[in-house]
């Protein structure tokens, strides 16, 4: 293969977005964010679909997705402006990030500046989990949810847990690896666990913490003979399905359901036929097989089943409380166990 072929196949494969060279935002058709392990392959298949299969009389969106989940990017503060016209037509996200604090909701999701969007895809078990949007502007895509992955021979003779509860016991003192660090656990966990056991259950969860370890390394280190393991691994479905020591570990599935982090999109009433390939694209049948084949929940009908529930804190939760404003002092609630 000659240079310049190699250079048109690498320019098929990634976007080249100005604003990493200009540090200067655009009036995008298209922002969007989601759970670090299908950042690469979304900003893929989106970069081959915007350049080669557009309807008729369509252009080529202007987008931006993050390589990255944690640099910062020009388009962090966005949440702040007070000027519509900088707002893209559709954002995705994941998560309870800046798109849910009370400013940017007054502002313009209570507005009617964002449309209602069609839920009739959204499967049973989405709806169940009260994740289906009942003014319709937030469209659910799917779901990184998290569950406990046991270590059989550490466990020993204690029940396995069957309920977030069920971790909260003393029987699991200084037995259990979260993510996180101390004063950040991972928020679809720390808002789930407090809304189902407020306080006492973040410090008894406290007490129970051995250390803080990537859900990469969780995974590899569940079943093994590491003495940095523990009994019990919370961690996103993702991870422990990769674990490689199968034959003496065991995923647990909480039987009230599984906490998570939803992956959504609103769009503006007035966005552009560009900005709903977007939409279309995060909506298909394709991307939702993508997200179950990794690991991910897909929210799409006639996904394959889930092995249990889903538990989400509810649209009406998330728009009644400052959730940003909670973070600290639920954190402090989980150190103090910690501490005790």
């Amino acid at each position: 293969m000659n240079t310049a072929t190699e250079e048109i196949d690498l320019l098929d494969q990634e976007p080249v977005f100005p604003e990493t060279e200009t540090g200067h935002r655009r009036k995008l058709d298209y922002l969007g964010f989601a759970p670090c392990p299908v950042r690469a392959e979304m900003r893929r298949q989106m970069h081959q679909l915007f350049r080669s299969k557009r309807p008729a009389g369509v252009g080529e969106p202007l987008w931006f997705v993050p390589s990255s989940c944690h640099d910062v990017n020009v388009y962090d503060g966005l949440w702040q402006t007070e000027d519509e016209a900088e707002l893209p037509g559709v954002i995705s996200e994941v998560g309870f990030g800046d798109f849910n604090r009370p400013q940017f909701i007054q502002r313009w999701l209570d507005s009617g500046v964002y449309a209602p969007i069609s839920d009739a895809d959204v499967r049973p078990e989405f709806r169940d989990a009260g994740l289906v949007d009942a003014r319709g502007i937030h469209r659910v895509i799917g779901a990184n949810v998290e569950i406990v992955l046991a270590d059989l021979k550490r466990l020993g003779d204690r029940p396995l847990p069957k309920t977030w509860a069920d971790i909260l016991h003393p029987r699991f003192h200084r037995d259990i690896i979260i993510s996180g660090e101390e004063g950040d656990i991972h928020e679809s966990f720390l808002f789930g666990l407090n809304k189902d056991h407020g306080e006492a259950g973040l410090a008894a969860l406290g007490a129970n913490v051995r250390a803080f370890m990537h859900p990469a390394e969780m995974a590899k280190t569940a079943g093994s003979e590491n003495p940095k393991g523990a009994a019990l691994y919370i961690l996103p479905w993702f991870f422990a399905l990769s674990a490689p020591h199968r034959a003496a570990t065991k995923i647990v599935w909480p039987e009230e359901g599984a906490y998570l982090s939803p992956l959504y999109a609103f769009q503006k009433r007035n966005a552009r036929p560009e900005a709903k390939l977007a939409l279309d694209f995060l909506c298909s049948e394709a991307w939702a097989a993508h997200l179950a084949k990794i690991g991910l929940a897909p929210a799409r009908i006639g996904s394959p089943a889930l092995p249990g529930k889903l538990r989400w804190l509810g649209w009406d939760y998330v728009r009644s409380h400052d959730l940003e404003s909670m973070r600290a002092p639920l954190n402090a609630a989980f150190i103090r166990g910690r501490q005790g």
